[in-house]
């Protein structure tokens, strides 16, 4: 899909064939959690996931403006009925700010957080009652990519959604008629979830040994398969497989979930070379076939942006040109 803004007659091409790479960098961007308060508010929700085309003529310094603007539209859709159905009994409150320091690099733009809260007639002000809360963010983002913005672009291409999808819908027509944008679900196929599970592999937490889950699908007969492993013994096989400490290759990443599936086989007689992997399940966070992920430790969030934002870069090619219409 291509996406043309009226400024600057720029083609936006949304794609979704591209070669996975066979080699990729191991973050180690070692962030220092500047407000681990706000970061904490990352944590432990599920997130639905949307990639955007670059937002047009967004300021950072016009936040409260784009607050009071939200706010008066969730009010106009509430007359229509809409945000009735999501139980916003007073018109929705909406408020920007900044994520300080979530990003990995001085070209990532800095990410902002969204939250909407509401109150019924018979709340104080003191509770009002949070029912959407959303961030943008660009983490380790292309730097070529970065660098041929026109300066009116900034380029956020991450949205992560918790709430009524309803109110999605919402804060997503607003964003896209305000900023000239495009928004599209993030679904995470089959290849990268094995990614991820690779990634990851090695990440423990300090206080909580969450087991590594791997959930595989039958489409035949819609069944789940699922398999947990100790996360120190996750950890041992990957050590084994792994040997590059700044790069993972794409055959370590097959022969980790090859030695999965061996494994299962052994145990269960089940081959699972016919099924697809929906979700993954480490320290490090949860990711489903669908776009949901959770976070889980503050401490790993830098394994876990700057892939999404990879991913989400590989989405979207940039052309600038002259024309007349879309194609």
């Amino acid at each position: 899909m291509e996406h043309l803004t009226p400024g600057q007659r720029t083609v936006w091409k949304h794609t979704s064939v591209r070669k996975t790479p066979a080699r990729r960098k191991i973050s180690r961007a070692d962030w220092p959690i500047e407000n681990p308060e706000q970061i904490a508010l990352l944590l432990q929700k599920q997130w639905r996931l949307y990639h955007l085309t670059p937002l047009y003529r967004f300021s950072y310094t016009m936040l409260k403006k784009y607050s009071n603007e939200l706010s008066v539209f969730i009010a106009c859709e509430k007359k229509k009925g809409i945000a009735v159905e999501v139980g916003i009994e007073v018109a929705g409150k909406a408020k920007f700010s900044m994520l300080a320091g979530l990003r990995a690099t001085e070209s990532d733009p800095e990410a902002i957080f969204i939250q909407i809260t509401s109150k019924t007639p018979v709340q104080q002000a003191a509770d009002e009652k949070v029912v959407w809360s959303g961030w943008l963010c660009c983490v380790d983002g292309d730097l070529g990519f970065l660098e041929s913005l026109p300066v009116e672009f900034t380029c956020l291409p991450l949205l992560f959604a918790n709430g009524p999808e309803t109110v999605t819908a919402i804060v997503g027509e607003w964003l896209q008629k305000t900023f000239d944008c495009y928004i599209s679900a993030f679904p995470i196929s089959s290849e990268n979830l094995t990614w991820m599970a690779a990634m990851w592999a090695n990440c423990l937490s300090d206080c909580i040994h969450r087991v590594m889950e791997l959930e595989w699908s039958v489409p035949p007969v819609q069944l789940t398969i699922s398999l947990s492993i100790h996360p120190e013994d996750a950890k041992a096989l990957w050590d084994s497989i792994h040997g590059d400490e700044d790069e993972i290759a794409i055959d370590e990443v097959e022969l980790f979930m090859s030695s999965l599936h061996s494994h299962f086989y052994r145990h269960f007689g089940v081959r699972l070379a016919a099924t697809r992997l929906v979700k993954v399940t480490t320290a490090v966070a949860s990711a489903h076939c669908d776009g949901k992920l959770k976070l889980f430790s503050s401490k790993h969030i830098d394994h876990v942006l700057p892939f999404l934002t990879e991913l989400a870069f590989h989405q979207i090619q940039y052309r600038p040109r002259l024309c007349t219409s879309m194609d």
